[in-house]
């Protein structure tokens, strides 16, 4: 299993973009989560003020870009996570766990966020259970024209009690 301590979670940089788009996930998991051709265009097109509608942050292992995820500041001040994807050559080892354990720790110095929310698709029972596991609760179902999802969130408080009991 990976730990916390293995992997690198930075800002993408130009020079990893060729590895970002290379990013492969089996085919039933593709329909849940933007290709990353679409968050590289609503990354360059989709801006506001000439800044990004989010930041794009991978996930390295081995000096291997293993995957990434999208993070930006919401209106209720929760820290909005999503497009998070791991490649099939990374799956199963850990890495989901230790990505929510680096970020709670971050929301956990960082009182400026309310915790962390995330939409899920109401079929993706496997990351719902995931998310439920790292702490998440499901708070709201959303019904936009393709398929229902759940609004889920974690408060800062509850992320400060489960750092605080992991330490």
């Amino acid at each position: 299993m990976t730990t916390f301590d293995e992997i690198k979670i930075n800002p993408l940089t130009p020079k990893q973009w060729p590895e970002f788009m290379r990013i492969r996930l089996y085919p039933d998991q593709q329909r849940f989560v933007p290709t990353p051709e679409k968050i590289r265009g609503q990354f360059i097109f989709e801006r506001t003020d000439k800044k990004a509608p989010f930041e794009i942050f991978v996930i390295e292992l081995d000096n291997q870009v293993a995957g990434f995820f999208t993070l930006v500041k919401d209106v209720d001040d929760y820290l909005w996570f999503g497009g998070f994807q791991i490649d099939i050559a990374f799956q199963n080892a850990g890495i989901g766990r230790a990505v929510f354990e680096r970020l709670f720790a971050f929301v956990a110095k960082s009182p400026e966020y309310a915790g962390i929310s995330l939409n899920v698709q109401y079929s993706n029972k496997t990351v719902i259970r995931f998310y439920q596991r790292m702490g998440l609760s499901q708070v709201a179902m959303m019904k936009p024209a393709d398929e229902a999802l759940w609004l889920m969130k974690i408060s800062r408080e509850n992320i400060l009690q489960m750092v605080k009991k992991s330490a």
